[in-house]
């Protein structure tokens, strides 16, 4: 393949990417994907004991997606970025390119084959989900991103249930793509190239293969090549009782940390069950002080559970300057999956108050033009879409039956609930 072609694509492509190039993405149940947004009902290839990662990256489905790539064709399982360009958004594969996309034209260049194969590869960047081992069991998410939600569902809907929801656990609790012992080996000669990776879970700073990770870089001097970037709950800085993870970070220059938070208080230990709220704070403020190069913000997921909180919590961050909201901006999701989460079902008038409210943060926050759109993004979600009565009373259903298998009463903690549950039953 010409450079030239490869530099053109990088530079003008509409759905040329350089990640199915550099990237490694894979998930607890062994799926392999282009990247954490490519559509995760298509992967591209499978972890397999009996593949070498060359083998796994050249794979049928692999090799036709990037041969598409090479002619700015569309791929379907990439039509969560396209549909995002086509709204304006800036997406991962813009960014990708733009940031570090000529870097790789000599290389793309060189070792791509006709057929889309790879005659080599080099991990630039690594993201791999090796476990669903994780300590809470936050209400939007579920079995297979979380082994305790994996363990109380196996108890109250029991093994026949599990099984049909949650079919490639093969009835285990806690699953892990490394779980024959030969990922890891295969994986480290491919770590010496890394220059970027992203550590998420399950809870990533319980997982034992991410400090397999830490230590080979450490040992074999890379630590200054290797960007870290990750999305924890926070809840802990330690693994198992004699590693310390903050002196593991010390040792990084480049060190980012979204923590996965969007509560505070009571709404945080119920929305996300396992949460020891004072302890998150200890942790933030030792990080603060012993890795203070370590670029800190949260990346809250907002949906029905915390939107009525979320500016409380908002405030207390800044308040308690956690958070930098004049050079940073925290990376805002929005809860798409239950469907029922979502903020947009809400009743009309519920809404319309809601994004009053959330216009004067919109508007306090107009001199950082990320936090801006991200409240922006919720505003626009709470003035689209259409009320959902029976999507209430699915959301209403499904918390009413965890709070009875946790001893917990969302309704207590966030009252605001109670009109829309009362509107929805009308």
């Amino acid at each position: 393949m010409e450079k030239i072609v490869v530099k053109n694509l990088v530079e003008n492509g509409k759905h040329f990417c350089v990640l199915p190039w550099v990237h490694f993405h894979a998930w607890p149940d062994k799926r392999v994907m282009p990247c954490c947004i490519a559509d995760s009902d298509m992967p591209t290839s499978e972890i397999r004991n009996d593949e070498s990662i060359i083998q796994m990256m050249n794979s049928d489905k692999y090799n036709d997606l990037r041969s598409k790539m090479m002619k700015d064709e569309e791929v379907p399982e990439c039509k969560r970025c396209y549909d995002l360009e086509l709204m304006g958004e800036w997406t991962m594969r813009q960014s990708h390119n733009k940031r570090k996309g000529l870097d790789y034209v000599d290389y793309i260049a060189d070792v791509t084959n006709d057929d889309g194969s790879l005659k080599e590869f080099q991990m630039k960047y690594m993201d791999i989900r090796f476990s669903n081992i994780c300590n809470m069991k936050c209400r939007s998410c579920g079995p297979s991103c979380s082994s305790l939600w994996s363990q109380e569902f196996l108890k109250e809907r029991g093994a026949e249930v599990f099984e049909e929801y949650f079919p490639k656990s093969k009835g285990k609790i806690v699953i892990n793509n490394n779980d024959d012992m030969t990922l890891m080996s295969k994986l480290k000669p491919y770590l010496d190239d890394v220059t970027e990776v992203y550590f998420a879970g399950g809870e990533i700073v319980i997982t034992q293969e991410h400090y397999e990770c830490l230590d080979y870089w450490i040992e074999n001097d890379l630590c200054d090549q290797v960007e870290l970037t990750y999305t924890t709950n926070f809840s802990t800085l330690n693994y198992k009782k004699n590693v310390d993870l903050i002196e593991y970070w010390k040792k990084f220059p480049q060190l980012k940390i979204w923590a996965s938070l969007d509560a505070h208080g009571e709404v945080a230990e119920c929305i996300r069950s396992g949460t020891d709220w004072e302890k998150v704070v200890r942790n933030i403020r030792d990080v603060k002080e012993q890795v203070p190069h370590a670029q800190f913000q949260i990346t809250p997921t907002i949906s029905i559970w915390n939107i009525f909180d979320f500016p409380d919590f908002w405030d207390y961050m800044v308040d308690n300057e956690f958070i930098d909201v004049e050079y940073s901006s925290p990376r805002f999701n929005l809860a798409t999956n239950p469907w029922y989460a979502n903020v947009m079902i809400l009743p009309q008038s519920v809404k319309r108050r809601l994004a009053e409210l959330y216009r004067v943060y919109q508007e306090k926050h107009k001199d950082n033009v990320d936090i801006y759109n991200g409240f922006k993004m919720i505003i626009y979600n709470l003035t689209v879409g259409d009320e959902n009565k029976g999507g209430i009373l699915e959301f209403k259903k499904f918390n009413d039956e965890l709070d009875e298998y946790r001893d917990e009463k969302f309704e207590d903690l966030v009252p605001e609930i109670k009109e829309v549950y009362e509107w929805a039953q009308s």
